[in-house]
């Protein structure tokens, strides 16, 4: 090769390289960041476990097809520990230091209603899976969740109880006490009779004080109602242990092993409201379910697992159409015909509160729950 050929060579080189500079646009300028809420640790740590592998999961199938947009998607986890005041501090980092524009979260409504006023003053969408406190509805715009709302779980309550008097073992959180005032409601609308509410906070686990007053007032059934699913187990046995025998009621923690291995044999016969199970006839469901447990093992509740993961792909859906200007997301997601989803298919109303999810009622029967027809 000639001293002229190499400078030639050398010129087109250059001069390739050179247009390549100018006129190659990188299909990936920096990776999506997407913030996380949940409770990693705690008596309601399964459930934030759980969401938290739900996300990894949709997220690493999107990521694998090449992200969104040629853009690589992270999460960043934060630990709201079922905690208004832990979850604000969580979402001012995420927004402040991380420099989000979306966040999944709470999965306890105390930690969406902490959340919820630096999301919405910030402009940033809060999208919870799990939160189902009916303050949650009129929050703000910037807030999303595919979770039914107390105002239907606690009438759904009072309908399925049967019985006319009823005491009431309350824990002290968000969840729970919003739960209780919406039950109480209905039952004494339905013609029934709430003798005795006693409480206790969260992480207690000797409710034995609190039974010996149920059990003084001789109600004609229980109504456990729990945030945590060990605390609602632990009760429970304890209720049975004390030699009371009347009817027990609940809520959805029951459906999670939480609750059931908490509770052991007291657990059978127990009959509670819960969010709908992932159906065995959507093909989609079944083999999320089955890749999640082969992953990550039994999850807290199936629906908190497949609400969430739901969550990933509309907002996938949303990003790829706005990128991540809030404000445009904000309008996909209110305009969003029926999403078909693993939990089932439903979209949004004009608060941001999930259409066409409904609870239904379950009964635990040789430690499994089993669903109850209408």
């Amino acid at each position: 090769m000639t001293k002229n050929t190499k400078i030639i060579l050398g010129v087109v080189v250059l001069v390739i390289v050179i247009l390549i500079i100018v006129f190659y646009e990188p299909t990936e300028k920096g990776a999506i960041k997407i913030g996380f809420i949940g409770p990693l640790t705690g008596d309601v740590a399964s459930y934030g476990q759980s969401e938290k592998n739900a996300v990894k999961l949709a997220i690493s199938e999107i990521n694998l097809k090449g992200g969104i947009n040629g853009k690589k998607v992270e999460v960043i986890y934060e630990d709201g520990k079922c905690n208004g005041k832990e979850a604000a501090t969580a979402a001012q980092k995420l927004i402040n230091i991380d420099k989000v524009k979306i966040i999944l979260g709470g999965a306890c409504s105390g930690e969406t209603l902490g959340a919820a006023p630096i999301t919405q003053a910030e402009k940033v969408i809060l999208f919870s899976s799990f939160a189902s406190s009916p303050d949650i509805t009129e929050i703000g715009d910037y807030v999303f969740r595919n979770m039914v709302s107390d105002l239907d779980g606690g009438r759904d309550v009072a309908k399925m109880i049967r019985e006319k008097t009823v005491a009431s073992l309350v824990e002290n959180t968000e969840y729970s006490q919003t739960l209780e005032n919406v039950f109480e409601q209905e039952f004494q609308k339905l013609g029934g009779n709430v003798l005795v509410k006693e409480t206790y906070n969260p992480n207690e686990k000797d409710y034995r004080t609190q039974i010996l007053k149920i059990k003084a007032k001789n109600p004609e059934a229980i109504f456990i109602n729990c945030q945590s699913g060990i605390s609602g187990g632990l009760a429970a046995k304890q209720i049975r242990e004390m030699g009371v025998e009347i009817p027990l009621y609940s809520v959805i923690v029951f459906s999670g092993d939480d609750a059931l291995n908490a509770a052991g044999v007291a657990a059978n016969g127990i009959i509670f409201s819960d969010a709908p199970g992932l159906s065995k006839n959507n093909l989609q469901a079944v083999e999320f379910l089955n890749n999640y447990k082969q992953k990550y093992g039994e999850p807290a509740n199936e629906y908190i697992i497949g609400a969430r993961y739901d969550s990933v792909y509309i907002l996938k859906n949303a990003i790829k159409r706005c990128s991540e200007d809030t404000d445009c997301i904000k309008d996909f997601l209110y305009n969003m015909p029926e999403y078909k989803g693993i939990i089932g298919n439903y979209r949004f109303d004009k608060n941001g509160d999930v259409i066409g999810i409904h609870y239904i009622v379950k009964k635990v029967v040789d430690g499994k729950p089993i669903e109850l027809s209408q």
